[in-house]
């Protein structure tokens, strides 16, 4: 029996609501019925009565609910038990980080790698799921020396306000790393019609449903494609992918996920991705104070993390951003070639001339043609030019091929 369905029947009881209930646990209704219909089965009995408008307990509900609610608390008592001892153990640095974790997180390969992490280097690290304006709020408002980290998606739709937000967190002290560039593509089932396409129009993705999560990639997918398109939102993963293997509607994934897919969803639900021809890109970046960052514990973390993402660093799906962050190797080495270095060996080799090594560089530092044409006050058509020469030179078509080249010339 497992122990987050009694919380879930604890949840339903005490809001006497199945949307209330799954709202707070970050799942589906469906799931939550589902949820409790397993533990029903498991029991052998109903536990509830369901009126027009509300979720009663009937008697079995009610001389089980004590039962629940004790095992809940015996769980997390002997949770804080290992974590107490567990603190002994810790490093003096290991003050128990809070992590407030965009909900993307929750929806790619990141998480797995991510908690993975933090488990190897510390039991007290606590975990809480928010949009980036609920990441942003929850670092202004921590107080100073609280361990606290927010990770933030940065999507290429949204320019200003990620601006604002790097520009409000770095106002009241923190600093903020990317750490990764991907993008998102479509993700369909595998005897879809659109499975066997090389590229996605936006014609193509308007001629399914889409099914997206809740949080930021709902209001990116609103904008690039509308509110209409949007049939289904949903916090189960799980519910989301089949509903796709079904071939009842499409979504969206970061296109590393088929690099680090932690629970085989796409493997077991016979799903494929495929591009988009007008894609939107993604950063996903840490901010913290830089007291924090430059704990050994955190550093011991990201050493952990780059683990799971220098395999796969090269890969044409994601790129992995040299900072402060990734330059920890699991094995305690650096990286020793500077950023000035690898740009100019790059230049040099592709032949890249004076003019177009400021944007080439520009570019390398993840800047949007628009960025580019304000930052060194040109036109945007100059900019769009001198990138299409850059990109002819080095034998590619896209930033995010140009950022993996520099990456590689940084290792080598």
């Amino acid at each position: 029996m497992q122990t987050n369905y009694l919380k879930y029947f604890v949840d339903v009881a005490r809001h006497g609501s199945i949307s209330a209930a799954a709202n707070i646990n970050f799942i589906s209704s469906q799931g939550m019925s589902r949820s409790l219909g397993v533990l029903e089965t498991e029991l052998g009995c109903k536990l509830f009565r369901r009126t027009s408008n509300k979720m009663v307990l009937n008697r079995y509900g009610e001389a089980l609910l004590p039962y629940a609610g004790e095992m809940l608390r015996a769980q997390a008592d002997m949770l804080a038990c290992v974590a107490e001892l567990n603190a002994d153990e810790q490093r003096g640095e290991d003050d128990g980080v809070v992590a407030y974790l965009n909900n993307v997180c929750f929806d790619s390969a990141f998480f797995g790698p991510l908690v993975d992490s933090f488990d190897e280097v510390s039991a007290r690290a606590r975990y809480y799921q928010c949009d980036n304006d609920e990441v942003v709020e929850k670092l202004l408002s921590s107080d100073e020396g609280d361990p606290v980290i927010g990770l933030l998606c940065l999507f290429s739709t949204d320019e200003d306000r990620n601006a604002r937000f790097v520009h409000a967190l770095q106002q009241q002290g923190f600093k903020y790393q990317p750490y990764l560039h991907s993008y998102d593509e479509v993700l369909v089932s595998k005897g879809s019609d659109l499975a066997k396409r090389p590229s996605l129009s936006r014609a193509d993705i308007l001629s399914k449903r889409l099914i997206v999560p809740k949080g930021d990639i709902r209001r990116v997918v609103e904008s690039k494609f509308g509110s209409d398109a949007i049939s289904m939102v949903t916090s189960d993963n799980s519910f989301r992918f089949k509903v796709v293997a079904a071939d009842e509607a499409i979504t969206v994934v970061p296109a590393f996920y088929k690099l680090l897919d932690p629970l085989n969803l796409m493997r077991d639900n016979d799903l494929a991705t495929v591009p988009m021809k007008d894609p939107y890109y993604l950063e996903i970046g840490f901010a913290a104070r830089p007291e924090v960052l430059d704990s050994l514990f955190i550093k011991d973390f990201f050493s952990k993390l780059n683990s799971y993402y220098l395999a796969c660093s090269n890969s044409q799906y994601m790129t992995l951003i040299t900072s402060d962050l990734t330059v920890y190797r699991p094995d305690g080495t650096f990286d020793e070639r500077s950023d000035a270095e690898s740009l100019n060996a790059i230049e040099d080799r592709f032949g890249i001339s004076p003019r177009e090594r400021d944007v080439f560089e520009c570019l390398a530092e993840g800047d949007t043609a628009m960025a580019i044409a304000d930052r060194l006050y040109i036109s945007t058509a100059t900019a769009k030019s001198h990138i299409y020469s850059i990109y002819k030179k080095l034998g590619i078509h896209s930033q995010n091929q140009l950022l993996a080249i520099v990456e590689e010339a940084k290792r080598s």
